[in-house]
């Protein structure tokens, strides 16, 4: 072994305190990044795959009804390789032993396996049989919930007739990776399911012999860009006008493949974002220590060179410390990330059904990551031994000159400087005199407050958006919506089940709505004038009067449309006659959730030629489980009723959601944020503790315990961490405000809200963090052996 590799040994087993904390630092910034980057890659990985081998569909068209026969002209148009004809429709269920409504899409598939678009993968049983037509193929995920096997049996009312089916296997498709119900967040597999039934017995039992209700349909790579997408849609609708189009739908905007490519978008930028913070920390520490080490070393520098080392030698000697640092800090980070990666990946398994989703190492994500902590760790080390090197030998083996003992500017301000004693004079000179090192550790602190803040913000916000909702907007219980448009009789009806306490109707029309070249696909909701269960609200919660005439739109759609209050939009049903009409803008309120769109009811029944017709109805009940069970019995008697959702049902449902991923997201990062505290303070408190050790020794000489010389070293700890914990809160602030405004989409927008609480959490934990950085500290003080440190030659 070489001189040079073995002072390298020493140096580092005696600065194994400090590099310790330094190396925990690279690893958690590692280990986040491993960590996303690898979930990112598991994500993607398996959403590729699966689209390829459900041969997923890159657009959909849903109508009222075409028959078959004119689809052929569909593939002339450019871009167009393929479509599938099929029928899906919402239907009901029944389950013998389960009281509570069951609800979900009936979907048409060949008789034969191997659909060209949107296939099926089973995972229990098999494919359709020639047996008997009367057989569905169940979603896996409703399947496990109900503990449904094949050769069970299943009742669906479909065309509002009652029909019996044999279970015959239970699949999963790339269509519905993320299954969620009409209006839900969350999937619900307990309530809403997926039920794929022969398309010929499809065709039979809702009357669409020869006729189709939804084409699927795949494009040429060269045509998909978001704008020949649209381009080939905006002519598909235009041929197909006279069939009564609902909407068209690119790959881009369907539902489960939004929130999929939404999750895995995300993870991307925080696996930037996350690691990149910790790693700057790390450099900054490292760059402290190997500053502090170099000047230490100045002398054996010069008698080095003065022996024949070259700079260069010397250069990549000091460099070698770093990059040991790094690759230990990366191999920890690459078990860190790794073993955090399958943790994740788990947890999507909750929320995304795939064929297979498994934690797998990537050469090309751990590599880099190696890569990453080697460039941070060896970019710390370079700058804090260059100036040494520079040095001459003459010049280098001479001590450093003793730094001139300059006033610092508090101690001209003679009457707070007298004011205080001797320590807190000790603790502010060696802050003022060592400004490197207290940015630094202004710098971590800051960080590390930012963190628990954005944290805490993202919690109250998450739960904020949560009650507005639920305590605000949506005040009903149980939701039933109809399969058709009912007069307002069905509204005494349902005042009559027993346990409803008060009903009220609501008339939804599902429209284009058009302002010269901008349009939007929306929906307008029908409220009462003194409407009680759905009330718009603005985002400070203040309730909002429908207009008596118009409509009142929410913000992000108004932006959409490029409308003011006072504007005339033409609204094209996409039932019905689909006239165009034209409606006035009255009102535009900011709000959280949807593309939301508002009318008087008895306005919107006139504009669309009704009276008093409504298309669902919201109930207030007795929250007694039995009598929501009476109210359950009763209305799985009535064919009519296409979904009943449960409000309360869907709120705890997602407070159980939220409220799991959010304590497991805050007990992560408190610990990485403890790690940043604590590799900091410990890294420049053992740095000081080392140049002071004469300082030390002198005032145990003098009689002060252990104790009270380690509470000047905690003065200087609490003099640089509160201040950058406060400064972290307004940090903190503006990171929250810009993930508030990433997170504005058409589905919904979070609300920007951070609780006194998490304030108060933010500071307390940053002092409980500091003290607890101070234990090393203060053990190294009393294991100090300070007689040998008064006998230190100058």
């Amino acid at each position: 072994m070489k001189v040079l590799h073995r002072k390298l040994m020493r140096e580092l087993f005696a600065a194994k305190g400090v590099l310790v904390a330094i190396i925990s630092i690279i690893a958690v910034g590692i280990g986040c990044f491993i960590a996303m980057s690898s979930t990112y890659d598991n994500l993607e990985y398996s959403r590729q795959s699966y689209y390829r081998l459900c041969q997923m569909a890159d657009f959909s068209v849903e109508l009222k009804k075409v028959p078959v026969g004119d689809l052929a002209t569909l593939t002339d148009v450019p871009g167009v390789t393929s479509i599938l004809p099929r029928i899906v429709f919402e239907v009901t269920a029944s389950l013998e032993g389960v009281e509570k409504p069951l609800s979900g899409q009936a979907v048409s598939l060949p008789a034969h396996e191997n659909a060209p678009i949107n296939r099926i993968v089973i995972k229990q049983g098999g494919y359709f049989t020639d047996q008997r037509q009367e057989e569905v193929i169940v979603n896996d995920a409703f399947a496990r919930a109900h503990n449904l096997h094949p050769g069970d049996h299943i009742q669906l009312i479909l065309n509002n007739r009652l029909q019996d089916l044999l279970i015959v296997g239970t699949a999963i498709s790339s269509e519905f990776v993320y299954l969620i119900g009409p209006g839900g967040l969350v999937p619900e597999p307990e309530t809403y399911g997926v039920f794929y039934l022969k398309h010929e017995y499809a065709e039979d039992v809702f009357g669409f012999q020869g006729a189709a209700n939804q084409i699927l349909g795949h494009l040429a790579p060269e045509f998909q860009s978001p704008d020949r997408v649209r381009l080939i849609l905006d002519q598909l609708e235009l041929n197909l006008d006279d069939y009564g189009v609902f909407s068209t739908t690119p790959l881009a905007q369907q539902s489960s493949h939004w929130f999929l490519k939404s999750e895995i978008d995300g993870l991307k930028v925080s696996a930037t974002i996350l690691p990149t913070i910790f790693l700057i920390v790390a450099a900054l520490a490292l760059n402290l220590l190997m500053s502090r080490m170099a000047e230490q070393q100045r002398t054996i520098v010069g008698t080095l060179k003065a022996l024949g080392y070259s700079n260069q030698e010397i250069f990549l000697h000091f460099i070698q410390f770093g990059l040991l640092i790094g690759i230990a800090g990366g191999l920890l980070g690459i078990l860190i990330g790794y073993s955090l990666a399958g943790a994740m990946t788990a947890q999507y398994r909750n929320f995304f059904e795939f064929p297979s989703l498994v934690n797998q190492m990537y050469p090309r994500v751990i590599l880099l990551g190696m890569l990453i902590s080697i460039f941070f760790a060896v970019l710390g080390t370079f700058r804090g031994v260059r100036s040494v090197v520079r040095l001459s030998p003459a010049e280098a083996m001479r001590p450093k000159p003793p730094l001139r003992a300059r006033r610092i500017l508090l101690e001209k301000i003679h009457a707070f400087w007298n004011a205080l004693d001797f320590r807190w004079q000790l603790v502010l000179r060696d802050i003022f005199r060592n400004r490197t090192r207290t940015l630094g550790g202004l710098l971590s602190a800051t960080v590390g407050a930012m963190l628990l803040l954005v944290t805490f913000s993202m919690y109250d916000s998450a739960f904020a958006l949560l009650n507005f909702q639920y305590d605000k907007l949506l005040l009903s219980d149980i939701d039933l919506s109809f399969k058709d448009d009912h007069d307002y009789a069905a509204l005494f009806e349902s005042q009559q089940l027993a346990g409803v306490d008060y009903a009220e109707p609501l008339f939804h029309i599902g429209c284009t709505l058009k302002n010269g070249i901008h349009e939007k696909k929306a929906g307008i909701t029908g409220i009462t004038r003194t409407a009680q269960l759905t009330i718009p609200r603005d985002t400070a919660g203040n309730r909002v009067e429908v207009p008596e005439t118009g409509i009142l739109v929410t913000r992000k759609l108004a932006d959409i449309l490029k409308i003011q209050a006072g504007d005339s939009l033409e609204m094209i049903p996409v039932t019905g006659d689909r006239i165009a009409r034209q409606v006035p803008v009255m009102k535009i309120i900011d709000s959280y959730l949807g593309l939301s769109v508002y009318a008087n009811f008895d306005y919107l029944n006139r504009v669309m030629g009704e009276t008093r017709t409504l298309t669902s109805v919201q109930l207030k009940t007795d929250p007694r489980p039995a009598v929501t069970r009476q109210i359950y019995r009763q209305v799985k008697q009535i064919p009519a009723i296409q979904s009943v959702t449960s409000i309360r049902d869907q709120k705890e449902k997602l407070q159980e959601v939220l409220v799991d991923q959010m304590i497991v997201m805050i007990v992560v990062v408190i610990v990485f944020s403890c790690l940043i505290f604590f590799g900091s303070i410990l890294n420049a408190s053992l740095i000081s503790l080392s140049e002071r050790q004469q300082e030390i020794a002198t005032l145990r000489v003098l009689g002060y315990t252990p104790a009270e010389v380690g509470s000047i070293f905690l003065r200087e700890s609490f003099s640089v961490n509160l201040p950058g914990i406060l400064l972290g809160l307004p940090a903190g602030y503006w990171a929250s405000k810009g993930i508030n405004i990433a997170y504005d989409t058409e589905l919904f927008r979070m609300p920007f809200t951070i609780d006194a609480m998490s304030w108060v959490y933010t500071v307390l934990l940053g002092i409980i963090f500091t003290l607890i950085s101070h234990w090393p500290v203060q053990k190294a003080i009393r294991n100090m052996d300070w007689l040998t440190a008064l006998n230190v030659k100058e």
